[in-house]
């Protein structure tokens, strides 16, 4: 199993970064469940996150990012509807979907065209975004299936042995994912009912 170090230890947030940044894959909390962590702008590096989660490549894989500014440079464009929506939600478990600009790899978007792109509320994952400076893989760090994690003890061994780290935050208090929302033309499409009620996403459009 890959090495283990507690999301307290002050280390821990640069070690992970550089995991990341050598090209390394970390399974990292956030504030929904447990995720894969990996370089999201290296296809080399997000192929391996689809074969240690022994996913599909025709599902694609969501990103974090460190801050808007990151997001223009993924997205083609930003509809009136999703500013919206992140002024509301973000930081926060909402994913919105994009059209995605040309610098994104077609085996992060699964060739779909489109890109999931959310900007996280928990704590570390925003140091270390603020240290990688780059987006980040953050699907469910799970073989393809099964349950998602909010805790180390939940995830598959098969997925342990082959990350590069593992940033052990405890059991969180979720076992829900993000909600999803794609927005590619111009208006709220529901792929996903996570953490935010879609209820509450509507009305606040």
């Amino acid at each position: 199993m890959a090495k283990v170090v507690s999301v307290e230890k002050k280390r821990s947030v640069t070690l992970a970064a550089q995991v990341i940044l050598d090209g390394g894959v970390i399974v990292y909390p956030t504030e929904t469940i447990y995720g894969l962590g990996a370089n999201a702008l290296e296809s080399k590096v997000v192929e391996k996150v689809y074969t240690i989660k022994e996913r599909k490549k025709s599902n694609p894989i969501l990103v974090l990012i460190p801050d808007r500014d990151v997001l223009e440079e993924l997205a083609l464009e930003v509809p009136d509807v999703a500013e919206n929506l992140m002024n509301r939600f973000w930081p926060g478990p909402l994913t919105i979907i994009f059209k995605a600009a040309p610098i994104v790899s077609p085996i992060l978007t699964a060739r779909s065209g489109k890109i999931g792109i959310r900007l996280s509320s928990d704590e570390f994952c925003r140091e270390l975004l603020s240290i990688c400076k780059i987006p980040i893989t953050s699907t469910s760090a799970n073989l393809s299936g099964e349950p998602n994690p909010n805790s180390i003890g939940m995830i598959n061994r098969r997925v342990l042995n082959s990350v590069d780290l593992i940033v052990d935050g405890g059991e969180l208090t979720s076992q829900t994912p993000s909600t999803v929302v794609d927005v590619t033309k111009g208006k709220i499409e529901l792929v996903r009912e996570g953490a935010i009620p879609y209820q509450k996403i509507l009305e606040a459009s």
